[in-house]
Parts: structure tokens; C-alpha cells; sequence
């Protein structure tokens, strides 16, 4: 049969067009953070160009908008809560007739990934380009994608875990101390080994008994798995996330002796993305944010309407996700402005990250820990911040002082250095109190702080009884004005010579037992 010369040009085309389908479907991905040889060049399928001006090499993003149309943003996300204002914010997991992002002029895709790897994986490869984790979590990626040459930047904070991470222990295990020859079940480099590893630090534990705890520390490859060595008794304690923190205490038999209830202020969610996708896209991060912000307040207005689309959205019962919303606070613009420090010269933000990356680093899983000016990008909550200037942060706890009686979850003796027969703080003494305030009592936000004098043997009982009670009492004034915490919060103690913790007979035993104790009482 002769061909015509359009019939020709027609089957040069379908089979052109087959072979590109060939090859898109059969591409290789990018590797994932760690994998692959040293030094391999993206490939040229997964690449587009870097924003201008930056540096850096990105896959192909699920961002790019066709010509005319919406901007795409794909934003991966867990089921623990945090996506819940975006997923009421847009409708629904894809795009709804009242998404607030599709009136702010924007295309996106709440996605669910339940696993942070293959979550991870999709960000690789440039189908996701938003991602949700919690901020211990980038302190941990940061250098690994840094060396493939990709910059990451945390834009936005989303929530914080209110209850449903915690350590789960055997009867007979009464506070972080006491788990210091526990074997303890937890997930390696996860959020939850992460919580494990703060508690400690923050208790009265040597760094010795620290690292001999951490020497028992039984590791599971998944969450599920280390809820089922506690149940069988393998185990002493497990570090859980929700739901299988409830079947600990269930079925295990279980205590809940801490979680983020009472570590209020210790796992934060955020938002982060490559900074070449945040550049790309600059014009639109004002608007995204807005629109998710908008979503955390119809939360609180609409709260049935807001269950309904998000149980819809993640195929669970309502039950479920009035649950999860019991045990997170949705981040609103003020709650932004105080992690981030928009106005002030410290944050909780700089704080955790430094922390976290010198957890990582000690652990050796990373080399250099991320600092905040290389991970932080405010300057989309700069330009919206005008709209929310009236917002302030707001806290549902309540507290009552005779609960501050109870036994502590943990204990840190601070030398706070006072004049003789004095109790005024001085300009050194300050700053070690700013520093505990800010890496304990900003932690336990949802807890009682005992603080309690002692001083040595030197010296008649009773002056020493009333001198170590001024001295916790001005260490208290002091935080609750400098610091504005609730003055509820705090009962101030003297203790005296009472509670020695070392030998008064010697100088060196005399100079332990000056000491001011800090003892942090869950707010049950």
C-alpha cells in the first residue's frame, strides 16, 4: 500500500511519542538521601533549573503550573494531626468546591504518605514539594541533603505534639531516673528515640548513667514492633507514638510516665521545602500560608464540619480524628511568631534545632549540626505578619498549686551561686537561670516546677531553713517576671541542710549540698 506523505509523517509521530512514554515510565528515580555513589549527578530526567541566583540542583517539582493555570503545590504529610488545617483549608485532600488555597489562586494536594521514608522518597523525586516533619527530624536530614547540593529550608510551624508521643513503663518505674537500668524499646533516629534521649539529658542522671541507659535501649525496626516487645515483656519501657502508646497501656500493663502532654513544648511540627522551590515560587508562599493558617482557625469555628472533612479525607473513623485533634495544638500566626522568635532576640525554634543537631551529632549519625540561619526561612510569615498583629498565644492549661505536692517525673540540681546570707540574684546567677528556663521549664510547659533550696550544714538549722526558702522563692519571682510564666505553675521550697547529697564534713560534700533543685511535676 503506498503511504501518503501525511500518513507517514502521522506514524513517525506515534512512535516518537511511544518511545517518550517508554522512557518516562521506565526512568530512573533519584536517590534517596544517603543511597547512591558519592558524587552522582542527578539525573537529567528527575532535574530542572534552580531558582536564579541559587545554587542549588532540584528534581523535577509537582509545583510547575502549566501555562495560564493554578500553581501546583503537593504537600506530603503523616496521619498523626498535623495536616488537619491544611486538609480543612483546602476541602479535602485534593482541591474541594471551598478550598481556601483555590480562592487564594493555588492548585493543592494535601498527600497522605504514612511512612517518613516513603514519604522522603516522593519528596526525592520530585512529586511532593512541601513536607511535614517534625523539626528534630530536619535537624537530622539537613547535612545529608546539603551534600547532594540541595538546600532545605523549614518556612513554617505547624503544631505541636500535645499527648500523643510518650515513654510507657512497668510498674515500678516512677520517673526518667528511674529508668536508668531500664531496657527501653524505641525506633533508632525516629522522634521518639529523639524524646527518649531529651529526657534524659534533662534529668538528674550523670552523663555516665546517661550513656549506660542508653546502652539498653532495645531498637525495633517499626513503630508496631516496639509496642509488641513491651507487650510481651521483653522490655521495660517503650518510647511510642499514638495509637500504639494506648495499646502499651492497655494490653501491655502499662503506666504512662510522660508524654509531649507534659513535654508540651518539645516535638513541633513544620514545614519545609527545597529553597529553590521556595524561591521559584516566592510570590505564592504568602497566600499558601495564609489560607492554612485560615484553616487551623476554622478548626476551632466549625469544629464538626472540619471532623467531617477530615475523616473523609484520611478514610478514618471520627472518633480517630477527635482523638488526634486531643492530643496536638494546631499552630495559629502568634504560636509562629513566638517558636520563630519574629520578635524577639531567642526562640524556641533556635533552641530545639541547635539541640537536636547536637543530639544527631553525638549520636553519630550526622557530622555538623544544621544551624538556624541555614534551616530557617520567616520572611513569607514577615509579609502576612501584619494582618495577625492583634493574635497572641493561647493556652487551655490550668493549674493548681497543691498538684505541685505530687512526685516528680523528674529532677535537675542546678549550682546557683548566691552571696553569703544573701538571696539577691546577680548577673551571672541570671543567666543560669535563663538558661534552665529556657531548655526546662519552656520544655515543661504543662507542669509544676518545685524549686527547692538547700544549703549545707554550716550555721544554725532554722536561719539556713529560711534562708534556702528566700533563695527558691527569689529564683521563682525572678522567672515568672522575667520569663512571664504563670506564677501558678511554681511553689518555692527550703529545704535547708535537709537533703544532703553530699558529705558536709568535707568542703567539696558542702559545696554539692549548696545547691537549688528543680523537680518537674506533670499537670494531671
Amino acid at each position: 500500500m503506498k503511504l501518503t506523505l501525511l500518513s507517514k509523517v502521522l506514524i513517525v509521530a506515534v512512535v516518537a511519542a511511544a518511545a517518550a512514554g517508554f522512557y518516562l515510565r521506565n526512568k530512573p528515580a533519584e536517590p534517596t538521601p544517603g543511597a547512591g555513589a558519592a558524587g552522582a549527578a542527578p539525573s537529567a530526567a528527575v532535574s530542572r533549573a534552580a531558582a536564579p541566583g541559587s545554587t542549588e540542583s532540584a528534581p523535577v517539582s509537582a509545583a510547575v503550573a502549566p501555562a495560564g493555570g493554578r500553581p501546583k503545590i503537593v504537600v506530603g504529610v503523616n496521619d498523626f494531626g498535623g495536616a488537619y488545617p491544611a486538609l480543612v483549608a483546602n476541602d479535602g485532600a485534593l482541591p474541594g468546591p471551598n478550598s481556601l488555597f483555590t480562592q487564594a489562586g493555588l492548585d493543592v494536594e494535601i498527600r497522605l504518605v504514612r511512612g517518613s521514608k516513603e514519604r522522603l522518597d516522593q519528596f526525592d523525586q520530585g512529586k511532593i514539594d512541601v513536607m511535614l516533619l517534625t523539626l528534630d527530624y530536619v535537624a537530622n536530614l539537613y547535612a545529608d541533603y546539603k551534600a547532594k547540593g540541595t538546600e532545605l529550608k523549614a518556612f513554617h510551624f505547624v503544631g505541636w505534639s500535645r499527648g500523643n508521643m510518650g515513654i510507657v513503663a512497668k510498674p515500678g518505674f516512677s520517673s526518667i531516673e528511674s529508668l536508668e537500668k531500664a531496657k527501653i524499646a524505641t525506633t533508632r533516629n525516629t522522634p521518639t528515640h529523639y524524646f527518649s534521649l531529651v529526657l534524659l539529658d534533662r534529668s538528674n542522671l550523670t552523663p555516665n548513667q546517661i550513656e549506660l541507659t542508653k546502652g539498653n535501649f532495645v531498637f525495633a525496626k517499626k513503630t508496631p514492633d516496639t509496642a509488641d516487645l513491651f507487650i510481651r515483656g521483653e522490655v521495660d519501657a517503650v518510647a511510642i507514638w499514638e495509637p500504639h502508646l494506648t495499646k502499651a497501656v492497655e494490653a501491655g500493663g502499662g503506666k504512662l510516665l510522660v508524654s509531649t502532654a507534659t513535654a508540651s513544648n518539645l516535638i513541633a511540627d513544620v514545614l519545609f521545602a527545597r529553597n529553590a522551590f521556595l524561591e521559584a515560587n516566592a510570590a505564592h508562599m504568602p497566600a499558601f500560608l495564609e489560607a492554612w493558617l485560615a484553616g487551623v482557625a476554622k478548626l476551632k469555628s466549625d469544629s464538626a464540619g472540619s471532623i467531617a472533612i477530615i475523616s473523609k479525607a484520611f478514610e478514618q473513623g471520627e472518633d480517630v480524628t477527635r482523638g488526634t485533634l486531643a492530643k496536638i495544638k494546631s499552630a495559629t500566626f502568634a504560636d509562629n511568631r513566638a517558636f520563630f522568635g519574629l520578635e524577639t532576640e531567642s526562640s524556641p525554634s533556635a533552641t530545639l534545632l541547635t539541640e537536636a543537631g547536637e543530639i544527631w551529632k553525638r549520636e553519630g549519625l550526622i557530622q555538623a549540626a544544621p544551624t538556624p540561619k541555614e534551616v530557617f526561612r520567616t520572611g513569607f510569615l514577615d509579609a502576612i505578619k501584619g494582618k495577625y498583629a492583634s493574635e497572641s498565644v493561647v493556652e487551655d492549661w490550668k493549674f493548681d498549686k497543691s498538684k505541685a505536692e505530687s512526685p516528680a517525673l523528674l529532677s535537675k540540681s542546678v549550682s546557683i551561686y548566691f552571696e553569703p546570707s544573701k538571696s539577691e540574684l546577680d548577673v551571672n546567677t541570671r543567666k543560669i537561670v535563663d538558661r534552665f528556663a529556657e531548655q526546662m521549664i519552656g520544655v515543661f510547659q504543662n507542669a509544676y516546677i518545685r524549686v527547692e533550696g538547700n544549703t549545707d550544714s554550716q550555721g544554725a538549722r532554722k536561719a539556713n531553713l529560711d534562708l534556702s526558702e528566700r533563695r527558691a522563692s527569689a529564683v521563682v519571682d525572678y522567672l515568672v517576671t522575667r520569663h512571664r510564666f504563670d506564677s501558678a505553675r511554681f511553689v518555692a521550697v527550703g529545704n535547708g541542710p535537709d537533703r544532703p547529697v553530699g558529705d558536709n564534713k568535707t568542703p567539696e560534700g558542702r559545696e554539692f549540698n549548696r545547691r537549688t533543685d528543680f523537680r518537674v511535676v506533670p499537670n494531671y
